[in-house]
């Protein structure tokens, strides 16, 4: 069974940067309005399976959350789903905003 990889900020900001990550944010909807990585979709039950049917390229996925714990379950869900090239932000947007602070939008 494949499993999700963890990485750090600084490779998700390089593939941030490269602009071919998809990045998918799974806090609450007041935490993303507020802040999240430019470009990030919201990814929530009600979207899930539009976001998978959408899904049509072998681009890498990177799954955020507040400090990359939730993030660990959801990626390893995208990956069961065959979205095998999916990772978990360790630090999550915490650690994302306090590294790249020019690199979040802000709500």
């Amino acid at each position: 069974m494949a499993e999700f990889k963890r990485i750090n900020v600084t490779t998700a900001h390089q593939m941030w940067q490269q602009g071919e990550t998809r990045f998918v944010d799974i806090r609450d909807e007041r935490s993303f309005a507020a802040a999240h990585i430019p470009g990030s979709q919201r990814l929530t039950d009600a979207n899930l399976q539009d976001f998978l049917n959408g899904l049509d390229d072998d681009n890498p996925v990177v799954v955020v959350c507040y400090h990359g714990n939730s993030s660990q379950g959801a990626a390893q869900y995208l990956v069961n789903q065959g979205v095998e090239n999916t990772s978990s932000l360790d630090g999550g947007m915490t650690a994302w905003a306090q590294q790249f602070p020019e690199a979040v939008e802000r709500g």
